[in-house]
């Protein structure tokens, strides 16, 4: 296809596939869970990778899975292309195991490793710029790491040029001494590479066919293969235990707690709000210490969220208060609500909009509608609540039975008293009140005051005899 370069002129763009690398057994996670799915800033590291590629545009998206391989692949989204490798002997098996799914592609290749997860679109790109405008047949993207130990070195001659790379376990000690790594990550002319592929011989310390060693067939042909460093050590590590899954972890969740923060937000103690990848958050607000917001959460603007509040795949609108300890889960809170502190929201519930939650209130698989209150101790379970009531504090709806759970509903501007207790199924109709302390299990019609208590009853001097009977017993 064509593009506009820069200076105006017209460019030849060659079309581009994105290999990932998912075969391996992950051991050194120690973990029954396959190691592309363990997750950083709140979602599997594939998913990571799946975004830059999905970012990139590549003609193509190819993963090569081995081990686990079913679990890995159902969880992959459509328009993936799976290639097995089986058994697994190496990275360059494992491009290998993609040759068919790339039999009639003439392009450049990206490949890549599913325990990447902080590779960014920037970077990815600016190698590719430099693949082609170099006209390369391979491209590496190196490090350069505080520690390079257990990476593959990266040999140039005296003039800068690529000549290899050499697997650590492979390497002497003049190459050990080397502080350029390879990343894992490159660029590659397809046919050149499948070439180089087919040449490929398994003799090295592991008996493997390695990827690394196509940059050194190439040298030896002749052909171009350049190298760039990272200029973010950071952005390329590899995941391959639970120590490097923490830091990489930490790397992940400052850089959303930064990207927030440049977008509009307020962060009062930014090292203990914990802010998943994929959570946004608008303009003016602003977040107390301790709070996580997680998954797919969307937080509106000029809300404010006091200490330790917990927000995971929940949506909240603008202008919204939520106070100390309260939890919205997979739920949504309309615009300048006020809940808590300490209320629970969750199982698909919805507030409406400048609606108040009291203290230790609780919402389960309910709506309650625009300007209503739900005061302190109370709780909605399977209920429709409509605009302008009241919930009375510690006024519950009865939804299970034992056996099935049923459904409450409360219509429009409707007075629910104090310690009332609805006994689903019932109906409460527009307009109706229903006295403190009533437990109700019929239908109460609109404007209707349903009440059900015993008399009252006083016993004269209880009191005192209760103590005289308690004394005797004590004496005896």
């Amino acid at each position: 296809m064509m593009v506009g370069s820069p200076d105006g002129d017209d460019v030849i763009v060659r079309p581009f596939a994105c290999v990932v690398l998912a075969a391996g057994k992950g051991t050194r996670m120690a973990s029954d869970v396959p190691k592309p799915l363990h997750c950083v800033c709140g979602k599997p590291m594939i998913d990571h990778v799946l975004a830059l590629a999905r970012e990139l545009e590549p003609d193509r998206l190819i993963m090569v899975l081995g081990a686990d391989r079913e679990a890995v692949a159902a969880h992959l989204p459509g328009g993936v292309t799976v290639a097995v490798q089986e058994p697994q002997l190496g990275t360059g098996h494992a491009v290998a195991s993609a040759r068919e799914a790339l039999a009639d592609f003439e392009g450049d290749v990206l490949v890549t490793c599913a325990d990447i997860p902080l590779l960014t679109p920037t970077t990815v790109a600016k190698l590719l710029a430099m693949h082609r405008d170099e006209g390369a047949s391979a491209s590496v993207l190196t490090m350069l790491p505080d520690d390079p130990t257990g990476y593959g070195r990266l040999v140039r001659d005296e003039n800068g040029a690529v000549r290899a790379i050499v697997e650590h376990r492979d390497a002497d000690d003049e190459t050990l001494a080397i502080g350029e790594v390879n990343s894992s990550v490159y660029c590659f002319d397809a046919r050149a590479l499948f070439d180089a592929l087919g040449r490929l011989r398994p003799d090295n310390d592991q008996a493997e066919y390695y990827l690394t060693d196509v940059i050194r067939l190439m040298v030896d042909d002749g052909l171009p293969v350049r190298a760039m460093p990272s200029e973010d050590a950071d952005e390329v590590m590899g995941i391959n235990t639970r120590v490097q899954l923490a830091l990489a972890e930490r790397i992940a969740r400052d850089r959303v707690r930064e990207r927030v923060m440049l977008a509009g937000a307020t962060l009062l103690d930014p090292p203990s709000t914990m802010i998943d990848a994929d959570v946004t958050i608008g303009r003016d607000t602003v977040i107390g210490p301790g709070s996580c917001l997680l998954g797919a959460t969307t937080v509106g603007e000029r809300c404010e969220l006091r200490s330790n509040v917990t927000l995971r795949d929940a949506t909240v609108g603008d202008g919204v208060l939520l106070r100390d300890h309260t939890v919205i889960e997979i739920s949504s809170v309309g615009d300048e609500s006020e809940l808590g502190p300490f209320t629970l929201v969750r199982g698909n519930s919805g507030v409406g909009n400048r609606c108040k939650l009291g203290s230790s209130a609780e919402m389960n698989r309910s709506r309650i509608g625009d300007g209503s209150k739900m005061q302190h101790f109370s709780y909605l379970g399977d209920s429709d609540v409509g605009e302008r009531c009241n919930i009375g504090a510690g006024a519950i709806t009865c939804n299970y039975d034992g056996l099935g759970k049923h459904h409450t509903v409360i219509e429009d501007e409707v007075f629910i008293g104090s310690s009332a207790v609805l006994v689903a199924p019932v109906s409460i109709e527009r307009g109706a009140y229903v006295a403190a302390g009533s437990v109700v299990t019929k239908d109460v019609p609109a404007g209707a005051l349903a009440i059900e208590r015993t008399h009252q009853k006083n016993i004269e001097d209880w009191v005192s005899r209760w103590h005289s009977r308690r004394k005797g017993r004590e004496e005896q």
